[in-house]
């Protein structure tokens, strides 16, 4: 199969693009996926677009519907049962991957799940589309607490991987295209690409695109404000993996972007102070706030990922960005000795008090599920093996070797030196004796061990005992949060985790959360590889 990718403006709209990605089989199919497209960058005067768009292919009308399409959004031209368009007959074929080996590669994570095929959560899954519907994503991508499109991958996603229901395929393809309603598509007109760090150090999103929390430019550099109908939400804290499944189960190119779209759209989302510029760095303390962080720094690696080779220049920034996120980790926290603890700053007021702290009371509080999620996404980068330099290999080893500290000490031992692993899954986790520890120079203060860590968390003093875990125990709580971070952890042979991980699962209660991912299988991570 070869594949081609056609653009043309529609009339004289200075922002409306028709796209096709045009396949042709050995055999002599030809496969055909149209879009529209409403997303130029730095384009005046961006708006929604409403008029009736069809497609006609062969001299047979395939596509007729009334969209109204917001700006920086974009979507398919097909609906029904249909993921494309073919010249005669759709072949109607249903892929199935090998997941086993998929899973292996590390290209995504490793799911202890197994979901049948009459899961509730299969039925869920859209059967069918229409341009810019909601398939499963949350109608409010902020909204709290759990989200099946949160997590490493999404749902769907990892129902392909954990499931051998032959709907998956198609339906993970159609949520894909669910993505084109949040307005993340700036297109470099000057390119035709997705944009380039570099080309624009200091621009951030403007209004109107539906990006929450955008952050300030060092020289007032933002794309043109949008009018008109609003894209749906997108929250860098909450969003989720978008395109990337879909494009390694198909190798479409419409699923490639998505996948670079989002990561640059992130990047734009940041104050270039925190993201140093042109630089992409995903500060945990931002405004993104660290699990917008910890996501941003996942899609980044995912965009890094499989930007080909040939695509040299996008390929170029993306691997740039990973490198420039690792040095300053690095040099924040392993470079200049740091807590012991691996605690990365949260965000909050001037760092201090975290998000969740109380000013005046020396304890420095902060989620523990979001320093869960950075452990991961940086565990996950790692275990991607991207094209970076070795240096730089080194110094990714060495920080998530320090960072995944932050969950293999809760799930410490029983001596008083230690935090006892029945507690390991808290909402919040006082980090330091201190409203606002130093966390830039590494100075702290800091607790002395993880005994007295423990002890300020839960008011005593490690009890001494073995016992099931403490807590709320449901996959889709923070027991199933930290479930990524001590995977990789094992995985990448971090001193303790095994040893951690072995407590964690021969608790008496294991059992309930091994099971759980059978239905829920989003947190259901486990390790790839047991060193």
């Amino acid at each position: 199969m070869s594949s081609w990718v056609y653009r043309k403006q529609v009339g004289s709209d200075a922002h409306l693009m028709a796209w096709l990605e045009v396949r042709l089989f050995a055999g002599g199919a030809v496969e055909v996926l149209p879009w529209i497209e409403n997303g130029y960058l730095n384009v005046a005067g961006p708006t929604n677009k409403s008029a009736t768009f069809t497609f006609t292919l062969g001299g047979a009308q395939r596509f007729s519907a009334a969209i109204d399409l917001p700006n920086h959004c974009r979507t398919p031209l097909v609906s029904g049962t249909a993921l494309s368009h073919w010249l005669g007959s759709d072949p109607d074929v249903v892929v199935k991957h090998d997941t086993a080996y998929l899973q292996a590669t590390e290209l995504v994570p490793s799911y202890r799940g197994v979901t049948p095929p009459s899961a509730a959560r299969i039925a869920a899954l859209p059967s069918t589309f229409v341009p810019l519907q909601q398939g499963n994503y949350t109608p409010t991508m902020s909204g709290t607490g759990y989200q099946v499109a949160i997590g490493l991958l999404p749902e769907w996603d990892v129902l392909y991987l954990t499931s051998t229901a032959s709907s998956v395929w198609a339906a993970l393809q159609r949520n894909a295209y669910s993505a084109g309603r949040y307005g993340i598509h700036h297109r470099d007109e000057t390119t035709q690409r997705p944009l380039r760090f570099s080309s624009y150090p200091t621009t951030v999103v403007g209004q109107g695109a539906g990006i929450t929390a955008t952050g300030g430019s060092s020289t007032n550099t933002f794309t043109p404000d949008a009018t008109g109908t609003s894209p749906e939400q997108w929250d860098c804290a909450h969003h989720p993996s978008v395109g990337y499944m879909a494009y390694l189960v198909t190798g479409r190119w419409y699923f490639m972007e998505e996948v670079q779209f989002a990561a640059t759209t992130n990047y734009m989302n940041g104050s270039t102070s925190p993201r140093e510029n042109g630089n992409g760095v995903f500060a945990s303390w931002s405004a993104l706030q660290t699990r917008g962080a910890a996501w941003g720094i996942r899609t980044l690696a995912q965009a890094a990922c499989i930007t080909p080779d040939s695509d040299a220049t996008l390929r170029t920034e993306f691997l740039n960005a990973v490198t420039n996120n690792v040095n300053t980790y690095h040099t924040t926290y392993v470079a200049t000795p740091n807590n012991a603890f691996g605690w990365v700053r949260g965000d909050g007021p001037n760092g201090g008090d975290g998000t969740y702290g109380v000013t005046g009371d020396n304890k420095y509080i902060h989620s523990t599920w979001m320093q869960d999620f950075h452990t991961a996404a940086f565990g996950y980068m790692l275990a991607l093996d991207l094209g970076v330099s070795s240096t730089t290999k080194t110094k990714l080893q060495a920080f998530f070797a320090w960072k995944a500290q932050s969950v293999v000490g809760r799930l410490g031992g029983i001596t008083s030196t230690e935090y006892n692993y029945k507690g390991a899954a808290q909402y919040t986790i006082v980090m330091a004796p201190s409203d606002t520890p130093n966390f830039e120079t590494g100075v702290g203060p800091w607790y002395a061990n993880w005994g007295a860590l423990y002890q300020a968390q839960l008011g005593v003093p490690n009890p001494g005992t073995t016992g099931p875990l403490n807590g709320t125990i449901e996959i889709t709580s923070y027991w199933g949060n930290l479930q990524p971070a001590i995977a990789y952890a094992v995985r990448h042979g971090v001193p303790g985790a095994l040893a951690a991980y072995n407590r964690m699962t021969s608790a008496s209660n294991w059992a309930t959360l091994r099971d759980g991912a059978n239905i829920d299988p989003v947190w259901g991570v486990q390790p790839a590889v047991i060193p």
